[in-house]
């Protein structure tokens, strides 16, 4: 069982996020409303990455903007918000703060989309060339991330 990166809770569910410029590990809650990377699902011993849009090496991230593309996909089938959200066994609040861009669609919800609605909402993650290295067998912390935003922050002032 892996811990959040931001408020430390244990969970077998955790998703690899972009959090003000850091790729943290985050439960799912505190996934919620920030850029999902991959969720890592942890089994018998071994963690695993399901990437978005089943890319293997590189990263990838939801369009910008997703919930035009999702309502007017969902529009074009001609079901309402309720109607489709109960074909794809989802709640229709939720499916309705995505389509207005208020919430980001989890891994599972983007997978759905995608395949029922013939869709592409991920595209491949663009990389900062001012983006910090950080190894993948290191974990970044919030002292981290709160470190290199204020070194950041330093060189623009100069």
């Amino acid at each position: 069982m892996d811990s959040c990166d931001v408020c430390g809770k244990q969970s077998s569910d955790m998703y690899s996020v972009l959090l003000e410029g850091a790729r943290m590990i985050v439960c799912e809650k505190c996934s919620r409303g920030n850029k999902i990377i991959a969720k890592i699902e942890s089994g018998r011993g071994s963690s695993t990455k399901s990437h978005v849009g089943r890319q293997k090496e590189d990263e990838v991230e939801v369009v910008e903007d997703y919930g035009d593309i999702i309502r007017k996909a969902r529009e074009s089938t001609g079901l309402n918000i309720d109607q489709f959200a109960m074909k794809i066994n989802e709640r229709a609040s939720g499916l309705r703060r995505v389509e207005e861009g208020r919430t980001l669609p989890t891994v599972q919800l983007t997978e759905k989309l995608e395949k029922e609605l013939g869709i592409k909402l991920t595209a491949p993650a663009e990389k900062s060339q001012k983006s910090a290295v950080i190894s993948k067998d290191e974990p970044i912390t919030l002292w981290d991330a709160a470190y290199k935003k204020e070194k950041k922050q330093g060189k623009e002032g100069e």
